[in-house]
This record gives structure tokens, sequence and C-alpha cells, in this order.
């Protein structure tokens, strides 16, 4: 058997395949043959051993050529290329398959926001302080046009968090909308930040404010100044003031409408230490006077 072993054969073997050298501005796709024949010329040893385990062969698409419905290369082209991946013990013969197609088309990129799978409960008493940070929040992708002009956002796997008053911080994994390979992302995952404290609330009076009032226009307003019930995150309470606060009703709500009897308050300004802000009252009765 050993004297068997030692002698040269030629059998066909099967490899893993990888494509390199995609031109410029294509796509791949469909992933093309994973695997391939070729028949090999080598001592028994040697071919026993690439029948146990199988190996891997690299193939070039710099020459590829394009049919009338599809792009293709030739296999057997690379047979040089192919042997000088392997020892001077194995000589790749032919490879057991003429041609493979490609499916291509044309490589584009751009730019989407990243929308995060998120599914959280605050202990009662506490909330973000401000708005949830996702790094990055727009992930650049690139492949076919086919794919990437239907793709409008990117997700994440989903993160449920229950009972929440410490920050958050994780990596949450992106998800393809499509198959290993068939796009690029610039990112696979993102990290999302959030500071958590404990919420307290907080008034001020604010005398009432009204804009566009016409020349020779009198308004009296009943009351006279409004409550402003704000919430905050324990840490942040004591650096809001009444400035951070402008409330003001507009007169041509009245003028757009004149049978109502009440204005409602707009908010023109708001600390971005403040989760939550209420008026009261939520409407204001006024009178006119010319």
């Amino acid at each position: 058997m050993l004297i068997e072993l030692s002698k040269s054969y030629v059998s066909p073997v099967v490899f893993n395949v990888e494509y390199i050298d995609l031109p410029s501005g294509k796509w791949v796709q469909k992933k093309p043959i994973a695997e391939l024949e070729l028949a090999v010329k080598a001592p028994g040893f040697a071919l026993l051993k690439y029948k146990i385990k199988k190996r891997k062969i690299i193939l070039t698409l710099k020459n590829i050529s394009r049919g009338k419905s599809a792009y293709y290369i030739l296999p057997n082209k690379q047979i040089a290329s192919l042997n000088s991946q392997f020892s001077n013990e194995i000589e790749v013969k032919s490879v057991l398959r003429d041609t493979i197609f490609i499916e291509m088309g044309i490589a584009v990129s751009k730019k989407v926001p990243v929308k995060p799978n998120l599914e959280i409960r605050y202990k009662t008493g506490y909330n973000l302080v401000e708005k949830l940070k996702i790094s990055p929040d727009t992930v650049m992708i690139s492949g076919s046009k086919k794919y990437i002009d239907s793709i409008t956002e990117l997700t994440t796997k989903p993160l449920k968090l229950d009972n929440v008053f410490k920050n958050i911080e994780a990596k949450l994994t992106l998800k393809s909308p499509f198959k290993v390979g068939q796009i690029k992302m610039s990112a696979n995952e993102v990290k999302i930040s959030g500071e958590v404290d404990k919420f307290t609330e907080g008034t001020f009076k604010i005398p009432v404010k009204i804009i566009n009032v016409p020349q020779g226009v009198h308004i009296t307003t009943f009351p006279k100044e409004i409550e402003a019930i704000y919430q905050s995150g324990l840490s942040n309470f004591s650096k809001i003031t009444k400035n951070d606060i402008s409330v003001f009703f507009d007169y041509k709500q009245y003028e757009n409408d004149t049978l109502i009897a009440y204005l409602t308050p707009i908010i023109e300004q708001k600390s971005d230490y403040i989760y939550a802000l209420k008026i009261n009252p939520a409407q204001l009765e006024f009178l006119i006077e010319k």
C-alpha cells in the first residue's frame, strides 16, 4: 500500500473557491458556486490529504467576459495561477467545469439612518435625561443598485430592558436585509448610550405673554400668570431657571377664528434639561378692549 500511495495519479479533488479582483464599479449580486472540482496530478499521499480535508483555491475576476445575458469566467484559462497556489508535488491538470457564470450589477453606495430595535421600561420615577445616542447614527452601504435602492434604513437586533434606573450602554449588531456578501456596510454594530436619572417635578410662575396684538387693542387675560410645571433629572434640577421656559399666546388664533373663547399656549423655548413640560391652565381666557 505504501508503494502504491507513493506513486503519482491524476484524480478529481473538490476545493472551496474564493473570488478576487472584482472589476471597479461592479458588484456580485448572487454568490457564485462555492466549490469546484479539479483534476490534479499528485502522489497518492498528497491526494489522500486533499481528499480528507477540503482546501481553498482562488479565482480572479480580472478577465471576466460578458455574454448576451450574463458575465462568465473560463477557469481553465487560469491553470497557471492555480498551480502557483500549490507546492511542486501537486499539478493542476484541468478544471472539471468549463464555465462559471457570475451575476453582476452596477455598484452604488449611499448613507442610511440606523433605527435601533429597543423595548425599554424604566423604574418608576426614572427616565432618560436626554434622547438616546446612537453611534454611528448613519451607515454607508454599498452593493448592487437593485439591492441598495430598496434599503431606506438599517435596524438592529432587539434589545429589551426592564426596570432601568442606571445609565444605558450597549452594543447592538446591525441586521442586514440581504444575505452575507450581497451588500457591504461601513459598520456592523452600533453603540447605544443614554443617561438615566431619577426625575423630580418643579414649577415656575410666568407672566402671560401675548404676541401679534394690533395697535389700539388691549387684552386682559384670566389669569395674568400661568404655571409652568416641568420634570427634570435630579442631577440637573438646580440648573433650570425661569428663563429656560418661555411660553406665549398668539392673538392671531383669535383673528383666525373670532368665535374662540380661549387662547392655547405655545412653548417657544425649553431647556435640554427639561424632560416634560405642562402649562396650567392649558387654555387662557381673555377679554378684548378696543
